[in-house]
């Protein structure tokens, strides 16, 4: 609140006084004298103080506390005023845009003498990131400002294998776990598939459905037929609600022939070193020995013999220690992964090993 002062000088009074007009000037003394007695006038200084009409605050503008979140999360809304609010303080309307996905108050009181207040703003989980406009206003003025309200990058169901690999010779079967488990909020039944087995292998699940709310675990059974040529594979194992899929790799060795002999079973894989990609194969000693190996490099995926690409080896002799891994790779062919090769060591012959599908080593 402001006080102005003005200071006028009464310059001239008017006194009448019986029928006679006397003009008086300030800062001096008149006097008349009539018949039925005397009258006296004087002009005077006169002060006045004026009070000037108090403004009214108006919103200078909203804040965010964080103005981006994930769902379900809270942020705060801070309004600020352009002065101090007056006696009474300042009541200040609030407005979501979308009060389903964020929640504010009504309103918000900025009490006297004070310049800004805060409220908190509640948040829902949303499957997409979505901008909500907030707004604050008061006698006549507004602001405005957007929170983004993000999806949770949780994931709300994880699903696992127990063990993560199996071994299991062409013409045999053998079993996993998969194991589910639903995250804060989630409650829906959740549906087990295989979705890329290479040909010849079977992969079912009992049960093959998990109940709601997601958590519980199935027993995977995977047969492999003959035909399955020897190598790693990688098989997706998938759990979905319908809307949402979470997925496990289930790593699959085929053995390349029997573990009887000096020559453990040919595994065929994709050797990666210094930033290329050969075409390989892994196996393990059973026993000291010196064996024979050779090995064909075709192009495309079938060993056909009309498509010869590369031979190494040739029938010569190599003396091999017992309990060691090793690993053979061609190297004339790098990150050509349209190529299929037959490997022979000693006791073992792979079948066609075929590196459009063959995992890492």
């Amino acid at each position: 609140m402001s006080l102005s002062t003005n200071t006028r000088f009464g310059w001239s009074r008017f006194l009448l006084i019986a029928g006679i007009l006397l003009l008086l000037e300030g800062g001096g003394n008149a006097q008349q004298k009539s018949p039925n007695g005397g009258f006296a006038g004087r002009a005077t200084t006169q002060a006045t103080d004026t009070l000037e009409p108090e403004t009214t605050p108006s919103i200078s503008g909203i804040t965010l506390y964080p103005a981006t979140l994930v769902g379900g999360n809270a942020s705060r809304l801070k309004v600020t005023l352009t002065q101090a609010a007056p006696a009474g303080g300042v009541q200040v309307t609030l407005t979501s845009a979308n009060h389903a996905m964020v929640t504010a108050p009504a309103s918000v009181t900025i009490a006297k003498g004070h310049t800004e207040a805060s409220v908190e703003l509640a948040t829902v989980a949303v499957t997409a990131s979505t901008s909500v406009a907030l707004t604050a206003s008061y006698n006549n003025s507004t602001a405005g400002a957007s929170l983004t309200v993000n999806p949770s990058t949780a994931a709300p169901f994880t699903v696992k294998l127990q063990p993560v690999s199996l071994s299991i010779d062409p013409g045999s079967s053998g079993s996993d776990q998969v194991v589910t488990t639903a995250g804060a909020g989630f409650d829906n039944s959740l549906t087990l598939d295989a979705s890329n087995p290479p040909e010849g292998v079977t992969v079912s699940f009992t049960p093959s459905m998990i109940a709601a709310p997601g958590s519980g675990t199935s027993q995977v059974s995977v047969s492999v037929d003959n035909t399955v040529a020897a190598g790693k594979y990688s098989i997706k194992i998938t759990a979905s609600d319908g809307s949402i899929t979470r997925a496990a790799t289930l790593r699959l060795t085929v053995g390349g022939g029997s573990s009887s002999g000096p020559v453990g079973p040919i595994i065929g894989c994709s050797l990666k070193m210094n930033g290329h990609k050969y075409q390989a194969v892994e196996f393990t000693m059973n026993e000291a020995a010196t064996v024979d190996f050779n090995a064909i490099l075709y192009f495309g995926a079938t060993c056909n013999p009309k498509q010869w690409a590369d031979q190494f080896g040739f029938g010569q002799s190599l003396t091999l220690g017992v309990g060691l891994s090793y690993t053979f790779w061609f190297t004339d062919f790098p990150d050509q992964p349209n190529t299929s090769a037959i490997w022979q060591l000693g006791n073992q012959t792979s079948q066609c090993v075929d590196y459009t599908v063959a995992p890492d080593c």
